[in-house]
């Protein structure tokens, strides 16, 4: 039998053959509404956010052999808290764990792990669950095992007791933690830039970047039962300080208004006594702001 011949008589060109192409692959995408809210406190790690993606994460950390708390976590590193009667509260005997949720839209789990183990053990429960994602039939592309995106970049903060308050409260409090080492995201001082926050979030949230997705807040009673705590992406909190300016003049609670800085100035979260939390939320849905809340 001849040779197969090119259009210019000679033979064809070799082709090249690989056994398989590896692709990553972020996971499951979630919908435009779902998020998930990272909190690392010095040795445990809660996370918050639609159920779905809370119970996906939970099965990463369980192939990992983590069983995580339905409890929530156990913050005791903010100590000092001037609201109220807060000052009798002792913070061993008073922790959150004691206190049911009466509002939440969000679901949560905590573990007793540092954030360096909590996403070493989510990376180790990908790799756990890889066989769910071999091709079928064979010879399809190989997935490698990896914490997906929506999960991997979510908006994440640390409890920093030394953080620097702006406002009556005390010095501690929610910071924006560094991003992903080596990824994208992750600004030249390894601190999550307010770019990359919104970066992340499109990721979460599987949305254009065209900021067609409504802002985000999350309104959460996290160290505490007499204050929440206002997450967001600094140029938003900075949105919601005019506004708790604007409800200061006929809710004088809004005048504890304290916001909490990383050691760029960067703003991390706000802080309010809890009779602000029904107000402001519906502040801030009647204006368009996709809000979280859980207390």
């Amino acid at each position: 039998m001849s040779t197969p011949q090119s259009k210019c008589g000679g033979a064809p060109p070799a082709r090249s053959v690989r056994p398989f192409e590896v692709i990553s692959v972020p996971g499951s995408q979630p919908a435009p509404y779902e998020r998930v809210y990272v909190f690392h406190g010095s040795a445990s790690t809660q996370l918050l956010g639609a159920d779905r993606l809370v119970t996906a994460a939970q099965k990463l950390l369980a192939a990992a052999g983590i069983d995580p708390h339905v409890s929530p976590a156990v913050h005791t590193d903010i100590v000092a808290r001037p609201y109220t009667n807060e000052s009798l509260q002792d913070p061993i005997l008073d922790a959150p764990s004691a206190w049911l949720r009466s509002h939440t839209s969000v679901s949560e789990l905590s573990v007793q792990l540092p954030a360096q183990e909590f996403w070493d053990r989510l990376n180790a429960g990908s790799w756990a669950t890889w066989s769910e994602q071999w091709p079928a039939p064979a010879g399809s592309p190989l997935f490698p095992p990896r914490t997906p995106d929506w999960l991997m970049y979510a908006p994440r903060w640390e409890l920093d007791p030394l953080a620097p308050a702006l406002g009556p409260a005390a010095p501690g409090g929610w910071i924006w933690a560094p991003a992903p080492s080596g990824s994208a995201h992750e600004s030249d001082t390894g601190v999550l830039s307010n770019q990359s926050a919104d970066t992340a979030l499109d990721l979460a949230t599987d949305s254009p970047a065209s900021g067609e997705q409504p802002p985000w807040v999350g309104l959460f009673q996290l160290t505490d039962v007499e204050s929440f705590w206002v997450l967001s992406t600094a140029e938003r909190l900075d949105q919601v300080v005019k506004l708790c300016e604007q409800l200061s003049s006929t809710h004088s609670a809004f005048s504890w208004l304290t916001g909490y800085f990383d050691p760029r100035d960067v703003l991390g979260s706000l802080r309010l006594p809890m009779e602000c939390a029904p107000e402001l939320e519906f502040a801030l849905t009647e204006r368009g702001y996709s809000v979280d809340v859980w207390w």
